[in-house]
């Protein structure tokens, strides 16, 4: 009997050990490289969009693939700052699903907040971004110039996924 709880605590003890070091391994695959983009992300656009940037069925959609093709083209680029200053509405398509919402502008955003979004949105959420560029602070002041409504910005984004084969 005492070697069989020996045993059994053994196996306990295995199965902790396992889990830690499991645990630790899934954590230091999603390290998070724009920590500050992942705060303000979190504080502003997880609402809708969900923790990790998974998106909400009928309202957001998910954030952790499109952004990282986005980014790879200079329109995408353009669309992805657009989005952020401007806001969106109206209906859009992501895989089968379509989301019908819409997305406040962050006009008052500092360009360099702007920037540590979009860069935790691309790099942190989107496993493939390709060779796409960190935004800049610059890049969002550039982008502050184009001014237009939500409604055109959604459909900036048609001819962007469009062009991407999204």
């Amino acid at each position: 009997m005492k070697v069989e709880k020996a045993g059994r605590r053994s196996i306990i003890g295995a199965m902790y050990v396992a889990a830690y070091v499991w645990s630790g391994a899934a954590v230091a695959q999603q390290a998070v490289h724009y920590p500050v983009g992942k705060t303000l992300f979190d504080a502003q656009c997880a609402v809708c969009h969900q923790a990790g940037g998974k998106g909400q069925d009928g309202l957001a959609p998910p954030l952790i693939e499109y952004p990282g093709r986005y980014a790879t083209t200079e329109k995408g680029r353009a669309q992805l700052a657009a989005t952020l200053l401007n806001g969106m509405f109206g209906e859009v398509k992501v895989r089968d699903k379509r989301y019908d919402f819409k997305m406040p502008s962050f006009v008052a955003a500092s360009d360099e907040d702007i920037a540590q979004v979009l860069n935790y949105v691309v790099f942190d959420l989107n496993a493939k971004h390709g060779k796409a560029k960190p935004f800049t602070a610059a890049d969002i002041r550039a982008a502050r110039g184009k001014s237009m409504d939500g409604s055109a910005v959604r459909m900036q984004r048609e001819i962007v996924t469009k062009e991407l084969g999204l």
